[in-house]
């Protein structure tokens, strides 16, 4: 299991490949919302496979195969358009995998859901937690631009100040809510990834809010 160690990268490094495969499939890089499905589906040429309970049977939206040629995605997410958002996080999430992780999952064998599963247990616990961060931030990082975050947050800064003259503090989490309600629709993702980027990407803090 040893060669199955994924390499500890910061933020800025996965931020930076996050931006180098925008740069890359993203026409113009600064597109919003991005256009994630098409991407897998004619320029990686990714099969997507929905698959009926997949959710149910294992807890999971979507993986990658082992032979990086299709992702298996839950048959509900991949045909209910209210999961459309998290149909797309999923599909970002497993690129990030692709793109951080290539290497690994090469070295890997699993064709059916339960094979994954097996295979993800058998990691060692932090090992796991590191894959899954990565993954993580670079899906937030693609779907959402850091300076597309910080412009419609701006828009926003009247209506911010104006909430914290009224309640005579910073507002924290709720104003970060509220936020991120307001401006999920325009990058289609849920209101919790738009707060996820503003706490890592310390926009708050940058903006002086």
């Amino acid at each position: 299991m040893g060669t199955l160690k994924p390499i500890k990268r910061t933020k800025p490094e996965i931020w930076k490949a996050a931006e180098e495969f925008r740069y890359r499939y993203v026409s113009p890089p600064d597109m919003i919302p991005v256009p994630i499905n098409e991407i897998v589906e004619f320029d990686l040429k990714i099969d997507l496979e929905p698959q009926p309970g997949l959710r149910e049977r294992c807890d999971i939206d979507g993986f990658l195969t082992s032979d990086l040629k299709s992702i298996c995605v839950d048959n509900d997410c991949y045909f209910n358009e209210r999961y459309d958002n998290r149909l797309r996080f999923t599909l970002a999430h497993e690129i990030g995998h692709l793109v951080l992780h290539r290497e690994i999952i090469e070295q890997c064998s699993y064709e059916t859901p339960e094979e994954w599963i097996r295979f993800r247990e058998n990691l060692p616990e932090e090992d796991l937690s590191w894959f899954e961060f990565q993954a993580y931030e670079f899906a937030g990082r693609l779907l959402v631009p850091k300076k597309k975050l910080t412009e419609a947050i701006s828009l926003l800064r009247d209506k911010i100040n104006q909430f914290k003259s009224l309640t005579g503090k910073n507002g924290g989490d709720l104003l970060r809510e509220y936020v991120s309600n307001a401006i999920c629709k325009e990058f289609k993702v849920s209101p919790d990834v738009i707060l996820r980027r503003i706490n890592s990407e310390r926009i708050w803090e940058e903006l002086n809010l």
